[in-house]
């Protein structure tokens, strides 16, 4: 079996690109939401319980609005990195 030799500028182990990981301000914002939401239900428990419209709350408001920031967010994280994806790589 003959050795084979490259150039020397060729790297041994060919890049692979690494999963996509939420940005910082994906966690930063959901992160912070959570934390509110969670102060609040341990020292405002009767702000939480403020009746909004028959048998709904404002905690459950506050949930509702958490879930869908939660989800916008990954929404908007998910549709910018299939659209990095696309697009062509630089060459250096």
């Amino acid at each position: 079996m003959a050795h084979q030799h490259t150039h020397p500028h060729t790297p041994r182990f060919p890049h692979v690109p690494r999963p996509h990981r939420p940005g910082r301000s994906f966690a930063l914002v959901n992160g912070l939401t959570f934390a509110v939401h969670l102060l609040l239900a341990c020292v405002a428990e009767d702000l939480l319980a403020t009746r909004v419209a028959g048998q709904i709350n404002l905690g459950v408001v506050a949930l509702l609005a958490q879930g869908s920031l939660l989800l916008w967010t990954a929404a908007r994280y998910d549709r910018a990195h299939e659209e990095a994806a696309y697009e062509p790589a630089e060459e250096h």
